[in-house]
């Protein structure tokens, strides 16, 4: 294994290995580079150094005139940085390589440029994907199917530790020397603060769940009532929707079930069912009567591709199911 030990940013942000976890995380490199963080916590801010130019590059092709590609080839064997053309804070600058290796580039492939970058680092998750996330401060989020995570760029050195979630995420949150607070928030308002912990955040549409499994978390809800803030114990849920919550004890494990690839069922109906399929796989399933959405089960099923996971809907329901173009129907 290589020194990284003496690795400046600029040696992270060329190393394979390193641009390989930053660009697609797996369980096997996630455990790498947090346990090398925690032999290694004086390279924390290189590390986060790297992983941010690293993020924040955006890549798309731009066509040039012909015109251009000549005068910027000419500029290239003049020596010249060629500046007139936006946006030109090419990779060239970023990785210092040459300005003939950047025209060879030009020529073989056209010219790809930076993306004018915001001050925040996102992640997303396809239909069927989840990604298991190592945050700058050694924290890791579980990001469930169709969902997006961002943070600020400078994110260590801001007094809260902020991430906007749309989606679903589990998170195991490290606890900060300096007791530097986290907290989720959500385009509906809720704010969900913790020191360190695990919970689940759920928010798609009006609907937010909140789950703690373990730790301590202090919940802001946008309610128009004088107890907007809630203190929740493990073991607790809280749904929030339309100006409204409830709070009730639930089993953490059958919400946190989707982290390790199954569902746990718990008189879940048909409809919950249905709802999961589009939230997760941008599916449509319909049924041929509607007295079918009411029906419940119990038990656990394990979550494959989306084809799999509407028949495993069917086989629980014992009902029957058949594809038809781009959507499902079950019926009796």
């Amino acid at each position: 294994m290589k020194d990284y030990h003496n690795f400046s940013v600029n040696d992270f942000v060329l190393d394979d290995y390193f641009q390989s976890w930053v660009s697609d995380p797996d369980e096997n490199s996630n455990a790498f580079w947090k346990n090398w963080l925690m032999h290694y916590p004086e390279k924390t801010a290189e590390i986060e150094e790297a992983r941010g130019i690293l993020q924040t590059l955006r890549y798309s092709n731009y066509s040039l005139h012909p015109a251009t590609i000549s005068t910027l080839w000419k500029r290239v064997q003049n020596g010249e940085a060629p500046r007139h053309i936006q946006p030109i804070s090419v990779i060239v600058q970023i990785f210092k390589w040459h300005w003939v290796a950047a025209a060879a580039i030009i020529i073989g492939i056209g010219l790809y440029f930076i993306q004018p970058t915001t001050d925040q680092l996102e992640y997303r998750t396809q239909f069927g994907e989840t990604k298991t996330i190592l945050l700058p401060d050694s924290s890791t989020v579980i990001l469930n199917a169709n969902s997006t995570l961002s943070f600020a760029n400078n994110w260590n050195s801001q007094s809260v530790r902020e991430i906007w979630l749309e989606g679903e995420a589990y998170f195991s949150v490290t606890h900060k020397v300096n007791n530097q607070p986290f907290k989720v928030l959500t385009k509906g308002g809720v704010a969900v603060e913790v020191l360190g912990t695990t919970f689940n955040v759920y928010h798609r549409l009006v609907d937010t769940k909140i789950m703690l499994n373990t730790g301590q978390i202090r919940l802001s809800l946008p309610v128009d009532k004088q107890e907007n803030t809630i203190l929740m114990k493990p073991g607790e849920l809280v749904e929030y929707q339309k100006n409204n919550y409830s709070k009730r004890r639930v089993d953490p494990t059958i919400y946190a079930a989707w982290t390790e690839k199954k569902i746990i069922l718990d008189k879940t109906t048909l409809q919950e069912m249905i709802r999961m399929a589009k939230d997760n796989y941008g599916i449509d399933v319909e049924v041929s009567s509607k007295e079918l959405l009411t029906q419940t089960v119990s038990g656990s099923m394990p979550v494959g591709d989306e084809e799999n996971f509407v028949f495993q809907i069917a086989k629980a329901f014992q009902l029957k199911v058949t594809k038809e173009e781009d959507k499902y129907l079950i019926n009796e």
